[in-house]
């Protein structure tokens, strides 16, 4: 079996690395540095060890026995500090740059996107023993926020985090770095702002949000459902049902990365838990890569070859 694993991985590591050319990862992070690995070998291993969503130590010897170390044209796996610790060292821009790059091996220009928020569980350390040896409550969960393709299913941008913050404050920061890929942009109430829809009006970015509607008391206009505001009775003019129905499709985005890759992050630092959850995503967006272009591929050979042989 495990000679037939490293054929399975060639594809996935080509995919990897025109990721990183895409994304431009540096060979080393300093001149200095020793040159027995560089940046693509831990960013292959870190990814590979999200996709096979085992510990730092199982994946060692996992990736022993599938003999990585031959494709990746090393001479030895590297000791599992070494890829914690390049963990840390690799900036999370970094990562999210080689997120946002994975639109380009699919050339994806005019989509469909949909907006929404997920959490990865915190389990290192527990929420029992932070509470019993500090005596502090703490946010035992990453939150992320997701802008995806909802025809292709591709994340086009994250952004992660493990302070206490509400999601629509990543809305334009997200929408700004892929907004020359953007036709029409889907997000639930949480999303529902006037600076929102603004920033996508002025880059003609079709949006639909659903526009929160609040109750008078009983002395005002009793229970009369009213929307004020001049932009938003124009959102609610604008806003489309039938398009906003397909912004459900971004919860089986979330739903695909979670259930493979795991709905946690074993972390210990809240920074390296931002990462983790990148590099899940990160993950996703190879393994989808890798089945849409072999799908096209399939049917190239299927039609256009099996015609030109007749």
């Amino acid at each position: 079996m495990s000679a037939l694993v490293p054929i399975q991985c060639s594809d996935f590591y080509k995919f990897c690395l025109r990721l990183c050319a895409q994304a431009r990862v540096p060979l080393h992070n300093f001149y200095r540095s020793k040159k027995m690995y560089n940046n693509i070998v831990h960013v292959f291993l870190l990814v590979m060890k999200e996709r096979l969503n085992v510990s730092y130590r199982r994946f060692v010897r996992l990736a022993s026995e599938m003999n990585l170390q031959r494709m990746l044209g090393i001479k030895c796996i590297p000791h599992f500090t070494t890829i914690q610790k390049a963990l840390q060292r690799l900036p999370k821009n970094l990562l999210e740059r080689m997120v946002r790059s994975c639109k380009k091996l699919l050339s994806l220009n005019k989509v469909e996107a949909g907006i929404d928020g997920t959490g990865f569980s915190n389990t290192n350390p527990s929420h029992y023993y932070a509470k019993r040896v500090d005596g502090v409550e703490v946010k035992n969960f990453t939150k992320s926020v997701l802008i995806a393709d909802l025809n292709s299913k591709l994340v086009l941008n994250m952004n992660t985090t493990t302070e206490h913050e509400h999601e629509t404050l990543s809305f334009i920061p997200l929408v700004r770095a892929v907004k020359h890929s953007l036709l029409r942009v889907l997000a639930d109430k949480a999303y529902d702002s006037a600076l929102n829809r603004e920033y996508c009006w002025e880059n003609g970015i079709e949006n639909h949000i659903p526009v929160r509607e609040w109750k008078k008391g009983r002395l005002g206009y009793g229970h009369k459902q009213y929307i004020h505001g001049k932009l938003r009775r124009k959102a609610a003019a604008l806003f489309d049902a039938n398009k906003y129905k397909r912004r459900a499709l971004v919860e089986s985005v979330n739903s695909a990365i979670k259930r493979p890759f795991g709905a946690w992050v074993c972390s210990r630092k809240p920074e390296n838990q931002c990462k983790q959850a990148t590099i899940k995503v990160l993950a996703y967006n190879l393994e989808l890569i890798n089945r849409t272009l072999k799908g096209w591929l399939f049917i190239f050979q299927t039609t256009f070859l099996h015609r030109q042989a007749k």
